[in-house]
């Protein structure tokens, strides 16, 4: 009892901590942080009295990636042969399944071997991408639906469903996080039940990336300087050796061993990272946030295997299932992460152990629409090109809301981004026959999304693309406090024809090329603002504000650019959406590399500043 106060003692004081120092600002800071969230987290891990459905969910998480890696060994015996220089590859029995994942565990000291079986896995996803489902004879085969269709139960049945009528489904893992969540080894949200019923854990080594060199080609390192090279290689190693380390030992000790210290030591404290100028960190912590973080302006796609593992929970049951004969059920999974907007728990651990801008800032106006449009237009893409390259074959793509469990992001809001979204891509799916589907497990989400549905349609989500496409930082900042405005008006007094009016109309700002009609939107986002600025509430006050500001830095930039001689941009399609978006006078939607471009918006700066001043303080004044 005294090692768990310990614990959350640690835990307490390290989040504390990392509450008043806030986000790194130079690597050295995060590789600190890094320091502190892993002493916070494996002193509360490692002592916690965990429930039996916790320890139910840990044995099915493991048994179940046991059981996959059986399978593979099965499918790819010369593979395996050749990789572990073994006589005998066989999953008969206990003793030979845990000599040939022992074998392969030396194997892959060697850099070949490793990528090798890097490139085995790899190639085992795309096999499952392409595996053809068959309906079973009793059940007829999914018909093509019209809308979207909105499901309340457990996604897992519906993935079983859907598989039994011969459909392949594209699911999104509804990853509250940027990094690996835990709580696939106790409880944990869907992000963590699809882990349990599919070939995750191996896998998700196909993911790692040199974060860091990431984020700076993305324009996303919220340091100075290049980022030192990362030895990705060594991460997979390391990680891919936990793993196989666990399932060896869980089918030498049975699955007492995963209710025993020793497991948690494997876990969060095995293979720490041998280079004297780091943090020295084992692999479960030294992974997150340098060589696996979920990308925050779409995410990643893998194809992995399904299998209903509900009841599997012993090493018994594993080579039960070794011997059934099933039906392989190819699932492609997308994932991506909704910001964490909680103020305490993991959160200030998390948001000063990266180097990535935005996921330093999550509460940040605008991450939260920003970041479900790109997540939901990557799957939509994902669904897209499955479709394309399997004609004959029926999909479905599977929506998830995530963000509102465990990182409680506000319910209406987090709502209105997902369903307009979808439902601006929807057109897209339905003209590739792709059926939707909206799944929530919990009763009063699955009627608020429903509701939702009810009332929004897809000019929310348009505008969020518009954003995610801008690349000019100040276009982009005025229109997301143009879209947060209207969002906080939706919330309070529901979505009026009034509002959706200016959404249309901030839209059309963005979207057009044509200088009369850009006269003409500006002139009338004038005339809006005269209305808004006499009305006696707050909130509709200020997106008047917001309104002139992004008036005042399109019509800026209109004429910087006509005087320039600058042309319009060309049209951008949104790769597989077939959506063309058009610059409102410049490029702001494609890197534009005419250094007239930034001149231009360091006046833009300067006139929006005294403009916006002036407005303010005389209401009626609108020209300059």
């Amino acid at each position: 009892m005294s090692g768990f106060f310990s614990g959350l003692f640690s835990a307490g004081t390290n989040t504390l901590q990392a509450l008043y120092r806030g986000p790194a600002t130079t690597l050295e800071e995060m590789y600190e942080g890094q320091k502190a969230r892993f002493e916070a987290f494996n002193g509360l891990m490692s002592t916690i009295r965990y429930k039996p459905n916790q320890i139910q969910a840990r044995k099915q998480y493991w048994c179940a990636q046991t059981l996959f890696l059986a399978q593979l060994i099965q499918k790819y015996p010369e593979e395996f042969q050749r990789l572990t220089q073994s006589a005998n590859v066989s999953t008969a029995n206990d003793a030979d399944l845990s000599n040939i994942i022992n074998a392969l565990i030396h194997a892959i000291d060697d850099d070949y071997n490793l990528q090798w079986f890097l490139d085995l896995l790899k190639a085992d996803g795309a096999v499952s991408l392409h595996y053809p489902i068959e309906n079973d004879d009793d059940t007829p085969l999914a018909a093509v639906s019209k809308g979207i269709q909105f499901f309340n139960g457990d996604v897992i049945n519906l993935i079983k469903e859907l598989a039994q009528k011969g459909t392949k489904v594209v699911v999104d893992n509804a990853a509250n996080s940027h990094r690996d969540g835990g709580s696939k080894y106790t409880k944990g949200s869907v992000e963590e039940l699809l882990s349990r019923y599919t070939d995750s854990a191996l896998k998700m080594a196909l993911h790692f990336d040199d974060v860091h060199r990431r984020n700076y080609r993305d324009g996303q390192y919220a340091f100075t300087g290049r980022p030192p090279k990362l030895d990705v290689l060594n991460y997979q190693r390391r990680y891919i050796k936990m793993v196989l380390t666990i399932c060896a030992k869980l089918v030498e000790q049975k699955e007492a061993y995963l209710e025993s210290a020793e497991f948690l030591q494997d876990l969060f404290t095995s293979f720490p990272n041998e280079d004297e100028s780091s943090t020295q960190l084992p692999i479960y912590f030294d992974m997150q946030n340098n060589a696996y973080e979920v990308p925050v302006n779409s995410g990643f796609s893998s194809g992995h295997w399904f299998r209903d593992t509900t009841n599997l929970n012993t090493v018994e049951g594993i080579f039960s299932a070794l011997q059934e004969p099933t039906t392989a059920i190819p699932l492609d999974v997308v994932g991506y992460a909704a910001p964490d907007l909680r103020r305490l728990e993991t959160s200030p651990l998390d948001a000063r152990a990266t180097s990535n801008k935005t996921l330093q800032n999550p509460d940040a106006e605008g991450n939260l629409g920003c970041m479900l449009s790109a997540g939901i237009q990557a799957q939509c893409e994902e669904a897209i090109r499955l479709a394309e390259e399997n004609p004959n074959q029926p999909i479905a793509v599977v929506f998830i809301m995530p963000g509102c469990g465990a990182f409680k992001n506000p319910e209406k809001s987090t709502a209105a981004h997902f369903i307009s979204s979808i439902k601006y891509f929807y057109p897209e799916l339905q003209a590739k026959n792709i059926n939707c589907y909206v799944a929530e497990f919990n009763p009063e989400l699955h009627q608020l999304l429903e509701q939702t549905n009810e009332v929004f349609d897809g000019k929310l989500g348009e505008l969020n693309s518009l954003i995610n496409y801008c690349v000019d930082p100040l276009i982009r900042q005025k229109t997301i406090a143009v879209r947060e405005q209207l969002v906080r008006l939706i919330e309070s007094e529901g979505y009026t024809e009034e509002l959706d009016k200016h959404l249309s109309l901030t839209i059309d700002l963005l979207s057009t090329n044509s200088p009369e009609d850009r006269s003409r939107i500006s002139a009338e986002y004038k005339e809006n603002a005269k209305i808004l600025q006499d009305n006696n509430n707050t909130l509709w006050q200020a997106l008047g504000i917001a309104m002139f500001a992004l008036g005042v830095v399109i019509a800026i930039a209109g004429v910087a650019f006509s005087l320039t001689g600058a042309t319009t941009a060309p049209g951008l399609v949104i790769a597989g959406c077939g959506t063309l978006l058009a610059a409102a006078g410049l490029g702001i939607f494609a890197p534009n590399d005419n250094k007239i471009t930034e001149l231009s918006m360091d006046l833009i700066g300067e006139e929006l500043s005294s403009s916006t001043e002036d407005w303010i303080s005389s209401p009626l004044r609108f020209t300059r």
